[in-house]
């Protein structure tokens, strides 16, 4: 991840951040640089596969780091249910409402 979660908040509408600072700005800065200006070199030059695989990968590395910038933002879920393989039956089967004890 090159953007840092700090520099951005998510969007309002649709999929996506927004920069709240220069250094969000200066990253939105470069990713754009880094999309448009290989892409213009190898179309002047002729070589049109080549720009549309630029495109593609470098469109795919923006949205996936978009993506982990957005994941860093979400908080953290704390009611995930965890079992452990060194609980006893009778551990495993106990709940907060109800406690199940096997008869033997």
């Amino acid at each position: 991840m090159f953007g840092k979660p700090t520099w951005f908040e998510r969007k309002r509408r649709g999929w996506g951040i927004k920069p709240t600072c220069w250094q969000g700005w200066i990253y939105s800065a470069v990713w754009t640089a880094v999309l448009i200006l290989p892409f213009l070199a190898l179309v002047s030059e002729g070589l049109l596969i080549e720009s549309l695989v630029w495109s593609v990968a470098s469109m795919a590395a923006l949205v996936w780091d978009v993506r982990e910038v957005i994941h860093a933002m979400s908080p953290v879920v704390d009611d995930v249910l965890y079992i452990d393989e060194t609980e006893t039956l009778s551990e495993r089967l106990a709940t907060r409402n109800y406690d199940f004890r096997l008869r033997g």
